[in-house]
């Protein structure tokens, strides 16, 4: 047998080498999404406990706030018309009363007041003469806007803070 060269053959060229292969456990379109539901999760949580968990608003217990707004006002005392005095002293134990025991003692008039509590038991029969008192003296300033002497607006202030302070120790006047 004769072997037959081909003298036709040539080498076959060679071609640069390919770079490899990147192999991966995860396609790399997965990265930018894991971060980005990460981003979106951290976003959620936080706002979920903002949500959740809102700052509480410090209740204003009414006797408190009427025994501040009584200590303004009576470091006003000096600068207020007996007539303007009249009327914010005579509205903040009104506020007081209403917000302490939901009467609407700020949409009545003293005259209609006193009668809607002439049966009530929440005030003592002593309590609700100096009530009486305590309006009548504060309409006289409010409405015949007579001249009051700084006795008889530190006497009004005095009343309003017993009011408060008696009623909330449960003493009667």
């Amino acid at each position: 047998m004769t072997s037959v060269v081909s003298s036709s053959l040539e080498p076959a060229p060679l071609h640069d080498i390919d770079p490899p292969i990147p192999i991966s456990l995860y396609p790399a379109w997965i990265a930018p999404l894991a971060i980005l539901g990460i981003l979106v999760l951290a976003a959620l949580f936080f706002c979920s406990r903002k949500l959740s968990f809102p700052k509480r608003k410090q209740l204003v217990n009414p006797k408190n706030a009427a025994l501040e707004a009584l200590a303004v006002l009576h470091s006003h005392i000096e600068v207020l018309s007996p007539h303007d005095f009249g009327v914010e002293v005579s509205a903040l134990l009104r506020r007081y009363i209403q917000d302490e025991y939901g009467l609407r003692a700020t949409t009545q008039t003293s005259v209609e007041f006193l009668v809607s509590i002439r049966d009530s038991p929440i005030f003592s029969s002593e309590e609700k003469i100096i009530l009486g008192k305590f309006l009548e003296m504060a309409d006289l300033l409010k409405f015949s806007r007579r001249d009051a002497r700084r006795d008889e607006t530190s006497s009004l202030l005095l009343q309003a803070e017993q009011l408060i302070y008696m009623r909330n120790r449960g003493i009667a006047l």
